[in-house]
């Protein structure tokens, strides 16, 4: 940190340097640090200034530009007032001294009223702050020092009153947005899934139970309206490249608050302020003017008729503009409509009993007394045992519950996941089973308890495959924790599983497909954001490889599954009808499923709506000869 009580000729040769820098590098000018003896201003934004000059454009005081044109709200030290090289002590005392000489390069230039965003007008322009040992010009952009990039957690500011003082910061961001700030900083540089660093980072913190929820949520919903958010900011900012990456980390969480959130925006523009400040300490004014526009933004947002303009439509709900075509096509407007507000909530919380391990009432027990209020749950008609809603994930971090989980005695899953289990499990006992795509063995051990609970025993021959060996390990720990019954975990590639089985062939094989999990958004909030038109083609594809290597693995009368957990066509039902017209699919035929959301279709599956369970698919296609 540089040393605020340099003298003021010491000063005024390191803002030459640093601004002949920054000519060089082609950036734009930009203002100087404090003055001498002076802590930056304890103000975000300030209005207008009285002085002895005229009006200026945009609601600031000044003369003309030095170019002739009309007073901007950004510019050069020389749109404000001249350089008085004179000691300080010795300098008029005019009425504003401190604002005029101490503070002037700290604000930020208001934006301007006439202008708006460019889904409704022109740019704005910004300010942007003066050179600081705590950042660095690149190519004209402020960016955090290399040890600044990271967004900090709970701290001191190391300023304090005049006179260089130190000691305690009046205001800062509140821990919960600093951590989502944090999670979010590493889902951008590490390109990570959400809830993986949800699991690493917000759910260890020592922060309460209800700052772990609220930070969760900022993380789950920026990562779901990222590329919206990110329209928003850049139309609210002059030269979107200007501000570093975590800065605009920053922006875009307060910026999920004013529009999608409907926080307050005094509120929500005062911690994002903040927060920017944490990543880029002389940010601060950028920041200011830049979320005042977005709160002006909010007024027009979503920038156009969503009832007429798709863009506008896709906008109002967070999504790509070819997702949201894409769910009016094959959901209709009503059903498509449904799903995309279903998609930003939160999701509701199921949890399963282990019956291997415990039994119904034990469980619901202790999640009563942790005031998780846990209630059976229904399914397209379909009462699902062991499976029970309790009110948030709050009372699953009670001592109690969580020593349920240490000892395997509960699990979370979706309610729709835990009836595709029971559906693949049958009403018969298996005795070989085969699973492909086991990954973390959610599905296994929703399998095996429910055959222990249907038949009083498990699966004796139960192989899983997974391509990754990480999750098979995983697996394997996991299926220790719950007392589960696994014959052979293996890893390899599901399309060739005569390389891994041989001649084998299963009472069951059950295709838990590698889809595009678009059922699962609300759990999965990074997906709709990186999915391509064409990953839907790629996944159907995928599909019918998978279909046609368990084909020959099914035993005579035995059962193919094919379940995923989205929602379009190409990977549902044209899928297995696809397979059905192939020489391998001849040999099946599909089983009715005796649990669906429409009681027409001979497939189980549930759409996606507001307070209802993740939309899944499930197809039983029985093995003729």
């Amino acid at each position: 940190m540089h040393n605020d009580h340099r003298s003021h000729n010491q000063r005024r040769s390191y803002d030459r340097a640093s601004q002949g820098d920054r000519n060089a590098q082609g950036g734009a000018r930009q203002n100087r640090g404090p003055r001498t003896g002076g802590a930056r201003g304890d103000r975000d934004f300030r209005g207008p200034r009285k002085d002895d000059r005229g009006p200026r454009k945009g609601g600031f005081s000044g003369g003309p530009h030095r170019d002739g044109r009309p007073g901007a709200d950004r510019g050069s030290r020389r749109d404000f007032a001249p350089r008085d090289d004179r000691p300080r002590d010795d300098r008029p005392q005019h009425p504003r001294d401190d604002r005029r000489y101490d503070q002037r390069d700290d604000r930020a230039r208001s934006p301007r009223d006439d202008r708006s965003p460019r889904f409704g007008g022109g740019p704005r322009r910004d300010s942007r702050e003066a050179s600081h040992p705590r950042e660095i010009f690149v190519d004209g952009k402020l960016m955090a020092a290399p040890d600044q990039d990271a967004p900090r957690g709970p701290r001191s500011d190391d300023r304090g009153p005049r006179g260089g003082a130190r000691g305690p910061k009046a205001h800062r961001a509140t821990t919960a947005r600093e951590l989502a700030l944090a999670a979010i900083h590493q889902l951008r540089q590490r390109d990570a899934f959400a809830q993986d660093v949800i699991a690493k980072t917000i759910d260890t913190s020592r922060i309460s139970r209800e700052d772990r929820a609220f930070a969760t949520r900022l993380v789950l919903g920026v990562a779901s309206t990222r590329g919206t958010l990110e329209d928003i900011v850049s139309s609210c900012m002059d030269s979107p490249d200007d501000a570093a990456p975590a800065v605009r980390d920053a922006l875009c969480l307060s910026a999920y608050e004013i529009i999608f959130l409907q926080k307050s925006p005094h509120a929500a523009v005062d911690q994002g302020v903040e927060l920017v400040k944490s990543v880029a300490p002389r940010a601060g004014g950028l920041a200011n003017a830049v979320l005042r526009r977005v709160v002006r933004a909010k007024e027009s947002f979503p920038f156009g008729d969503p009832r007429t303009d798709i863009a506008a439509y896709a906008r109002l709900h967070g999504f790509p503009v070819w997702l949201a075509q894409r769910l009016l096509a094959e959901m209709g407007p009503q059903g498509a409509h449904s799903f995309m507000v279903a998609s930003n909530e939160p999701a509701p919380v199921y949890i399963a009993v282990n019956a291997v391990k415990a039994s119904d009432d034990e469980v619901v027990s202790v999640l009563a007394d942790a005031h998780g209020e846990p209630e059976p749950v229904t399914v397209a008609g379909r009462t699902v045992p062991g499976c029970y809603r309790i009110v948030s994930g709050v009372p699953l971090n009670d001592g109690r519950v969580r020593r349920m989980f240490s000892q395997g005695l509960l699990l979370v899953s979706d309610a729709t996941s835990q009836v595709v289990a029971s559906l693949v499990v049958g009403q018969e006992a298996p005795q070989s089973f085969l699973e492909i795509g086991a990954g973390r063995a959610t599905k296994t051990i929703l399998d095996q308890s429910c055959a222990y609970r249907r038949f009083g025993a498990q699966i004796p021959d139960y192989v899983t495959v997974d391509v990754h060996a990480f999750k098979t390990k995983l697996l394997q720990e996991r299926v220790q924790q719950y007392g589960i019954e696994v014959a052979e975990p293996l890893i390899g590639d599901a399309t060739d599983l005569t390389e891994l089985v041989g001649d084998r062939t299963f009472d069951r094989v059950f295709v838990d497909s590698p889809c595009t999990g678009l059922g699962t958004l609300r759990r999965h909030a990074d997906i709709r954001w990186r999915l391509r038109p064409e990953t839907i083609e790629e996944s159907a594809a995928l599909d019918a490889r998978l279909l046609a290597s368990a084909a020959p693995h099914v035993a005579p009368g035995g059962i193919l599954a094919y379940a995923t957990c989205t929602i379009t066509h190409e990977e549902n039902a044209d899928a297995v009808a696809a397979f059905l017209d192939t020489e391998a699919g001849a040999a099946f035929e599909v089983v009715p499923c005796d649990a669906s959301s429409d009681g027409r279709s001979p497939f189980f599956s549930v759409a996606l709506e507001p307070g209802g369970p993740d939309a899944h698919f499930l197809a039983l296609l029985r093995r003729k000869f």
